[in-house]
Order: structure tokens, then sequence, then C-alpha cells
């Protein structure tokens, strides 16, 4: 069924339910006035923890890990996981035990030198060897902007970026730092496997349609544009469950993906793909027809299960056993050839495809 996209751009608009509806809170990410002072880049060789190189200075630097973040930018975010960026970011601050809220504090320099010397060493480094400034070190030197993003630091999130097209992938720790995109903490924390497939899938990239269309002008992954997103929770918690359950599987084989340096076989993209055109699908059959083909929901009911163990396991060897496993039952058991699924969307799924592109 092809459909003009200004026809679906349109019934996008009309759903009622937004993000910003089932967030408690959509935030920015940081700003600094000096970037290369916070942000610090791994050495290719490797090294302790506490090694890095400084781009402004030009030089290896040592800062107290307990201080330094793993750092999210456009370039180096993916679907579902984050790929492993070079760069991390030192974020001198520390929680304030006062109040019913997560406040983080700047460290004061006089405390800064007690307990983290290399930290405070480096920044004054910075300071009067780049900045030719020679003045006392001041809080001030090497804060951030960013309250928001602060006071929801250290909770789970998903975090949108804005690579080729709106891409999320979901923080777990709530520790990685990021500066362009947005934060989002959902009311309910067992939704964020089921937003992060929809953040992912063909809808997303309709959104900045949607933006243009509503008179939204400030980048598509701003909080303010992002807020009007348009959510549709499955009727039935089967397919939400579905969805959610694929949307681990996802995140996974994205990480498995991103782990290997020399790059990516071909099976993998494969396994990859197909579990992403199913979620895909699923979404895609939530927002518009709710119609889905009985024998392929069974087909999926009957297979895609939560993996019994953990997905965070180094021993990923079984899980892709399984999950390949998975893939062919479904195959098997859906006769993929009576499906077909296609609203004239990018990157939707013809299901009609044959077993051997899988």
């Amino acid at each position: 069924m092809f459909v003009k996209q200004s026809k679906i751009v349109e019934k996008i608009c009309e759903i009622p339910v937004t993000l910003g509806d089932i967030s408690e809170n959509i935030l920015e990410g940081i700003n600094t006035k000096n970037s290369l002072l916070h942000r610090l880049y791994l050495p290719e060789e490797g090294g302790s923890d506490s090694y890095y190189l400084c781009e402004g200075l030009c030089k290896p630097v040592f800062i107290e890990p307990e201080i330094v973040y793993p750092y999210v930018s456009g370039a180096f975010s993916e679907k579902f996981a984050f790929r492993p960026s070079p760069y991390r970011f030192m974020l001198p601050y520390e929680l304030s035990t006062t109040g019913k809220k997560n406040e983080y504090n700047v460290i004061p320099p006089e405390e800064l030198k007690t307990r983290f010397p290399m930290a405070y060493g480096r920044i004054l480094e910075f300071k009067r060897k780049f900045l030719h400034d020679t003045s006392p070190l001041k809080s001030s030197d090497y804060s951030i902007k960013g309250r928001r993003f602060l006071e929801y630091f250290n909770t789970p999130k998903i975090i949108a970026t804005e690579g080729y097209h709106l891409q999320a992938a979901y923080d777990a720790e709530g520790n990685h730092v990021f500066e362009n995109g947005c934060g989002i903490v959902l009311k309910d924390p067992e939704r964020y496997a089921y937003i992060t497939a929809v953040l992912n899938s063909s809808i997303a990239r309709l959104f900045p349609s949607v933006c243009k269309s509503e008179m939204i002008y400030p980048s598509y992954v701003a909080p303010v544009a992002m807020k009007h997103f348009p959510i549709v929770f499955p009727d039935n918690m089967l397919t939400e469950d579905l969805i959610t359950t694929i949307s681990g599987y996802l995140a996974f084989l994205n990480r498995e993906k991103y782990a290997r340096d020399y790059g990516v076989p071909n099976w993998l993209r494969e396994l990859t793909s197909f579990y992403e055109q199913i979620s895909n699908l699923l979404v895609l059959d939530t927002y518009f027809i709710n119609d889905i083909d009985p024998g392929l929901l069974d087909a999926l009911e009957e297979n895609i299960h939560p993996y019994s163990g953990d997905m965070n396991s180094e021993d990923s060897g079984n899980i892709l056993n399984a999950l390949y496993y998975i893939k062919h039952q479904i195959l098997e058991a859906s006769s993929p050839e009576k499906y077909k699924f296609n609203l004239g969307l990018p990157g939707t799924l013809n299901f009609s495809q044959s077993n051997e592109k899988f």
C-alpha cells in the first residue's frame, strides 16, 4: 500500500499523545565555553584509566577517572546502543546529599586541589598556557551550563541525536555526557525500550516533516521540538512486549557491531537488519494499520522472548547463536512470501523479500 508522504505526515500530526506527555523531562545537553578543556581524547595505544590526550595543549594528561565520563556526539552515536567514542568528558562536579532531587555542584578549586590534584593541575596548566590567563583558578574557569542535565545526571534516559537522521540510544546508567541532542527521562521506566524502538523507526525519519508542518523551527532533536514527537502505544500488550524484547536484541547486536574494529561480518549486519525490520514493521503497524497478519504475529509470539541470561555478558557467542536460531525459526514459521507491508515510507519493510536477503 502506497500513501503520499504528505498524507502520512498529516495523519501523524493528528496523533494526540506526544513524547512530552509521557516524559518526566526532555532536557538539553551541557554547554561549556571551553570544550577543549573538558573534552579528552583516548590515546590509540591505550594506557591507564587516568591517561588521556589534551587537544588544546597537544600533550598527554593524567586525570582522576572518578570525574571522567563517557561522551556522546552526533558523529559517534548510533541506534539502540552507543558506539564507542574516542572522547571522554571531564566533569569536576559532585552530588550534593541535601534536598530531594539530584543536585550536582562544581567542586571548588581548594577542594579540587586536595581531592583531585591531577585534574587541578591540568585545569591550571590549560588556563595559563592555552588561555594565557595567569589569574588564580576559579570555579567559573571549569564550570558548565546545563542545570537540567546536572539534575538528571546518573539518571537512566534515552539520548536522541541527529546523525544522518534522528537516532536514539538508551543510557541505562545515565552517566553519558552529551552536548547536542537531548535526553529523555520517561515517567514510566518500563517503556524505555519501546520508545527507543519508536525513535529509531521510520516514524522518526518523518519527524522533520512533522516539525515543518507544525512550524517548529529549531533543530528537531532540540527539547522544544522533541516534546512534540507523536507517540502511539499498541492496543495489545503482545505487540508492545515484542517491540520491547526486540529493542533489547538490537541494543545487544549493535554493541556487537561497534565492538568489531576489524570489520563487521555480513552475517551480523544481516542479523541486525532482520530484527530492525521486524521492529519497524511492528511500530508502523501500531501507528497506521493495527492489522498485522495473524500468522506472522503468531510466529513472532512463539519465537521472540526475553533472553534468559545477561545480554551484557562477555560470552556473546551463545546469545548470537540464539538470535540467529530465532531468526530462522521465524522465517520458517511465518512463510514470508505471504506478508507484504510497505507504506511507501523511507526504510519500511517489505516482508515479501526472499530469505536470502536476511
